[in-house]
């Protein structure tokens, strides 16, 4: 969740997921990894526990309790005799945060950006219209005032990094304090592709400065507690964001093609 310390929001990005601790915390985030970013595929067979013994310089019993903890995961399966595959993505968990953090922002297919775009329209809008019920608009008003309070300093020192993690946790917030404990579990999938967002619009700036200005809008409609125009603006700045991913991929592939 996100928390203030010493004025300060900090937003605790490693809830829930399994410890990087030890040989098989080493082992799982790193298999984990391979396996989300297709370096071993669905359907694909895993080399034998020596292989992963000789890489990681584990036992037998730490290299299969990192297989456990991938299958629970969805990711792995084990049958007698056939070995440890890869399942299909359909069977992986991901709601899981580890899951999620294991796909890279910067190289989302087309597919996944649309699907988490897609879940963006439906989650952050319907979180900031529950913000502006009377019990939450003022705790919502209070840790969404001091977050865009810090962004707009950041903006002022033109310390740009944390500019994109204020952006974030604004996003995160909306979520976080909407009193939906189903809809909060949707903050690592929003939180994805707005890294996604960010990696490929970050050399726009102008882009960077009119979202804080739509902060600023969604912010006012929360205070007024005006649930349709909070929940209408979130909307669009969804829809905003989904163009200018779509422009900037359009420019990209016509400047390749140009190369070629």
């Amino acid at each position: 969740m996100v928390m203030v310390k010493g004025g300060e929001f900090v937003l605790n990005l490693v809830e829930r997921g399994y410890s990087r601790a030890g040989i098989s915390g080493r082992i799982v985030h790193e298999l984990g990894r391979d396996i989300v970013r297709g370096v071993y595929k669905p359907g694909e067979r895993l080399p034998n526990e020596m292989a992963f013994i000789n890489r990681f310089n584990g036992s037998r019993t730490v290299i299969r309790e990192a297989f456990r903890v991938l299958s629970a995961k969805g990711l792995l399966e084990a049958r007698q005799r056939a070995g440890t595959s890869v399942r299909s993505r359909s069977y992986w968990n991901l709601w899981d945060p580890d899951v999620l953090s294991w796909h890279s922002a910067q190289d989302l297919d087309e597919n996944t950006i649309r699907q988490l775009f897609e879940l963006r329209m439906i989650v952050e809008p319907e979180a900031a219209r529950m913000l502006t019920q009377k019990s939450r608009i003022a705790k919502a008003v209070t840790v969404l005032e001091k977050n865009y309070f810090l962004m707009e300093r950041a903006w002022d020192e033109k310390d740009f990094e944390k500019v994109k993690s204020l952006e974030i946790s604004f996003h995160l917030m909306l979520i976080d304090y909407c009193g939906n404990e189903f809809l909060v579990r949707s903050r690592y999938a929003v939180q994805l592709i707005l890294q996604h967002c960010q990696h490929v619009l970050s050399n726009n700036g102008a882009m960077a400065l009119g979202a804080a200005r739509w902060y600023s809008l969604i912010l006012e409609k929360i205070r007024q507690g005006d649930a349709d125009a909070v929940a209408s603006t979130v909307k669009s700045l969804v829809v905003r964001d989904r163009e200018l991913i779509d422009q900037a991929t359009s420019q990209e592939t016509q400047s390749a093609s140009e190369v070629a």
